[in-house]
């Protein structure tokens, strides 16, 4: 009867350790109905591709691989983007398509004629805008490094192909050393007719930094102040009157440099107050953005540069083994897209969320 008893037990426990295990992982509640998962064509959808940055242009959607599939030769080697039709993603949305099929190869040309200042330090690309058949790639460094760099390039879409001039980039400065942080997001804003790059981190008292950058690299970058944000922002796009869109992400291993540093501690009831999505998680269990299943991903937006404060324009979309870096403006919506860093540990993930 004791061993009854003790196996009962026992059976009993693990049942509610999974259960509490369940609830943990699902504490989150995503907005299921405004994400739309998109499957990319076969050749582009595997974990190598590292996708990175986005961009609307002429009606076709251009994807930034970090690497260009090709991480071991830096930027000696050969960097290919690619692109994909809108009305082929249209189709996907509206459910007349279950996937994407056709795609377009865009050569990179010139990256390795750039000096060696720019390609010592090279940790891959991050974010990509493309204005008057110009196109803008930002490149991370090392976290030891004092600066990232915008490339500018001709794109020529008979040719597919994106000509860099190797003469003339930006030097941008990060203000603080945070890891795994760059100048991760960069938009052209229509109005003010500027380039506009906001650093990775901006979880400061004060806020973060950002630039303002005139298109024909003939002026020193502008700094600017950018508003408060917990997490990382890792892409940005803004609508024809200069409304600013942006991804805000958290993955568990991102704690200590966000959240434990010289400039934050004990953080989690600000972010109850701040986050609607995380009051109830975060209010379960104090402990839970240091958990390892804990990921988070949502759309904010600013009404111009100037603006104070980042409002929520979506709910939770799903962020485990997602790791979201770009974003573009679409439909009434956005298109997101991730980086899976060569990793089985995450996914290739394209989609669609509608804003709320």
């Amino acid at each position: 009867m004791l061993f009854i008893t003790d196996f009962m037990y026992k059976k009993c426990f693990l049942f509610i350790l999974l259960t509490i295990n369940a609830i943990s992982f699902s504490a989150v509640t995503y907005g299921q109905g405004s994400y739309k998962n998109i499957p990319l064509p076969k050749n582009i959808n595997g974990v190598n591709e590292e996708f990175s940055g986005m961009a609307m242009y002429g009606n076709r959607l251009y994807l930034e691989p970090q690497y260009g599939d090709r991480k071991e030769t830096k930027l000696n080697g050969d960097f290919y983007i690619y692109s994909i039709a809108a009305d082929s993603i249209d189709r996907i949305i509206n459910g007349k398509d279950s996937l994407l099929t056709a795609y377009r190869t865009i050569s990179v040309k010139n990256l390795d004629k750039l000096p060696d200042s720019v390609k010592n330090d090279y940790e891959g690309f991050e974010a990509l805008t493309i204005v008057n058949n110009t196109a803008y790639l930002s490149i991370e460094t090392h976290d030891n490094y004092n600066y990232c760099f915008l490339l500018r390039g001709t794109l020529d879409t008979v040719k597919n192909e994106i000509t860099i001039d190797p003469l003339h980039y930006i030097t941008l400065k990060r203000y603080l050393r945070i890891d795994n942080a760059g100048f991760e997001s960069v938009t052209w804003l229509p109005q003010e007719k500027k380039l506009l790059a906001y650093y990775e981190f901006n979880g400061a008292p004060e806020g973060g930094h950002g630039y303002l950058i005139d298109t024909a690299f003939t002026q020193a970058p502008e700094q600017i102040k950018a508003p408060f944000l917990y997490f990382r922002l890792t892409d940005i796009a803004t609508s024809p009157d200069d409304k600013i869109y942006g991804i805000n992400y958290f993955w568990n291993g991102d704690y200590n440099a966000y959240l434990n540093n010289e400039m934050l501690k004990e953080q989690e009831k600000n972010i109850q107050k701040s986050i609607p999505d995380l009051e109830t998680p975060i209010n379960n269990n104090p402990g839970y953005l240091k958990q390892k299943t804990t990921n988070y991903a949502r759309i904010v937006m600013l009404n111009s540069r100037k603006d104070k404060h980042w409002k929520q324009v979506t709910s939770a979309f799903p962020a485990f083994k997602n790791n979201w870096e770009g974003i573009a403006l679409y439909r009434k919506g956005a298109l997101i897209i991730t980086d899976a860093n060569r990793s089985s540990k995450q996914l290739t993930t394209f989609g669609y969320v509608a804003f709320e």
